[in-house]
């Protein structure tokens, strides 16, 4: 079997590189290569027909856009991947903290609550949070009464309709809120802990990883509790 004589060896250009870095620069139209072109262009040009201004200014305009272009989207880039690090540094802090996420599920923990809220936009006549399970039966519900706008929270405890404790896990949530004659349904925020968080490529949401939820977009973090 033959054996690659230069495998390990750090920092050696190969013929493989070499030709890569042909191939770039034969892709790539410096603005050397372009005045090059364009006094070429005028050399050959038919005298009887020579380019006019507008059409030699028009060249050099184009090519002077393109060129800018290319040069805000490599400052656009950078800048984009500088304040995405910075946004990481600080999301970092979040790792093993509470926080009210926009989602339809929560986790029961073992003797413990599931917690919550909703953010009520205009005062309710009564708000209620029913608790599904895996079937979609409706297995448990927390009346909250009339509420003010703002942010109302809720606990419930585990216990079912018929008075039963239930076991650990996840169960899906929706929030009814009652304003006069009609029954909205509304969005319910529930807490959860940060495990970690995934740093997307650059022009990407950053991705939480909940405790017993899975993952979320950064974004749908409402409240860090």
């Amino acid at each position: 079997m033959e054996t690659n004589p230069y495998a390990g060896i750090s920092g050696l250009t190969t013929s493989q590189d070499v030709a890569n870095q042909t191939n770039n620069a034969r892709t790539s139209l410096g603005q050397d290569q372009f005045l090059e072109l364009m006094t070429q262009q005028l050399k050959n040009q038919d005298p009887m027909a020579p380019m006019d201004n507008g059409e030699f200014l028009g060249q050099i305009a184009q090519f002077g856009a393109v060129t800018g272009i290319n040069d805000l989207n490599t400052s656009f880039n950078s800048f984009a991947s500088s304040l995405q690090s910075s946004q990481a540094l600080e999301a970092s802090n979040l790792i093993g903290r509470q926080v009210l996420v926009d989602h339809d599920q929560a986790y029961l923990p073992d003797n413990g609550n599931l917690t919550g809220a909703v953010n009520l936009e205009s005062s309710a006549d009564s708000v209620a949070v029913n608790i599904y399970n895996s079937t979609g039966t409706v297995i448990g519900r927390v009346e909250l009464g009339a509420q003010t706008p703002g942010l109302v929270p809720f606990n419930w405890d585990g216990v079912s309709l018929d008075g039963q404790r239930l076991s650990s896990g996840r169960y899906r949530i929706e929030v009814e809120a009652k304003y006069g004659n009609h029954t909205e349904s509304l969005s319910p925020l529930v807490s959860a802990n940060v495990a970690s968080l995934t740093l997307g490529k650059v022009g990407q949401e950053m991705l939480v990883e909940l405790e017993n939820l899975g993952q979320i977009e950064f974004s749908q973090i409402n409240q860090i509790l």
